[in-house]
């Protein structure tokens, strides 16, 4: 293996392991100090990337979300306080070309061009000299009038919410719409309130109806997956809304450390199993990415 498969499979493996040992915790990956974004550009994290510097800042216990590579740390005039960095990923297509730098293409005259990853490393402006930037929050708690703000704009011009008090919280693709049941149906527990409860369970819902065609046409590209052959497609679904949750619940201060629907638990065991087979990171990467895809459909501001 390579460095990026190496810290692929160890990021992989951290997953499965929060999933086996907490599952109604696995994910907690917002903190006080919030989303990771790089330093320099102010640009949100996103996909896989957003669940390494997470776990980071959890792990290392970091108090400021910011980062930025090698090179832009030298631009600003900073330097390396110790020696302690973390990676992101970076996946694309390249064309291929040949020894003398032209060209290859296939039977239809078409250039060839490969999938690659790889990886890079970045500093949590704590390793560094340079001083943290000061982030104006305007509340470490959400905001009912924010979301329903957002929900409004959704249900107004993009997704039907149908609410009512009977039939449970699903996203209908054949309809394309995502039924609710009335909020006061949900109740405080231990861990998080009835309020808290309900968004996360709307937000899971809105990240399902992405896939739809007249979206992001994630049910039908998520057929053609190899890596899926002979595993659940729906888990696999299930996970990618699980992911896009966690968007939600960082962008909004939401409790994500208890969001994880009791009716979703089932689905934890064969994520594990998926995560630590062959294709786990192709699995959890593919994931990641596709749940970032949908948020950022609902707020296209977010890089």
């Amino acid at each position: 293996m390579n460095v990026t498969e190496t810290e692929l499979s160890k990021l992989v493996e951290n997953v499965a392991t929060a999933m086996a040992k907490d599952s109604y915790k696995w994910k907690k990956s917002w903190i006080d100090a919030g989303s990771p974004i790089n330093y320099l550009t102010g640009d949100a994290y996103s996909g896989v990337n957003f669940l390494s510097l997470n776990f980071a800042m959890i792990d290392k216990g970091y108090k400021h979300n910011q980062w930025l590579t090698f090179k832009q740390l030298k631009t600003l005039g900073g330097d390396i306080k110790n020696n302690s960095w973390n990676y992101i990923y970076k996946f694309g297509r390249v064309n291929v070309v040949d020894e003398n730098k032209k060209p290859v293409v296939d039977s239809k005259g078409k250039q060839k061009s490969r999938n690659y990853f790889r990886c890079f490393v970045v500093y949590n402006i704590e390793n560094t000299t340079l001083e943290p930037k000061k982030i104006d929050k305007v509340s470490t708690q959400y905001s009912v009038d924010t979301i329903e703000a957002f929900i409004n704009r959704v249900n107004n011009n993009d997704v039907v919410i149908k609410t009512d008090s009977t039939n449970g919280c699903y996203y209908s693709p054949s309809g394309d719409y995502v039924h609710m049941v009335n909020k006061v149906n949900f109740i405080d527990t231990k861990s998080a309130n009835a309020t808290e409860h309900y968004y996360s369970v709307l937000f899971h819902e809105l990240v399902h109806a992405t896939g739809h065609n007249k979206r992001l046409n994630r049910f039908e590209d998520t057929k053609s997956m190899k890596f899926l052959e002979g595993k659940s497609h729906y888990a696999y679904e299930e996970l990618v809304a699980e992911l896009g949750s966690m968007l939600f619940a960082s962008k909004y201060n939401l409790d994500v450390e208890s969001t994880v629907r009791e009716d979703h638990i089932a689905y934890l065991q064969s994520w594990i199993k998926a995560l630590r087979s062959e294709d786990g990171t192709k699995l959890l990467t593919s994931a990641a990415a596709k749940a970032s895809k949908a948020f950022t459909y609902y707020h296209p501001a977010i890089k």
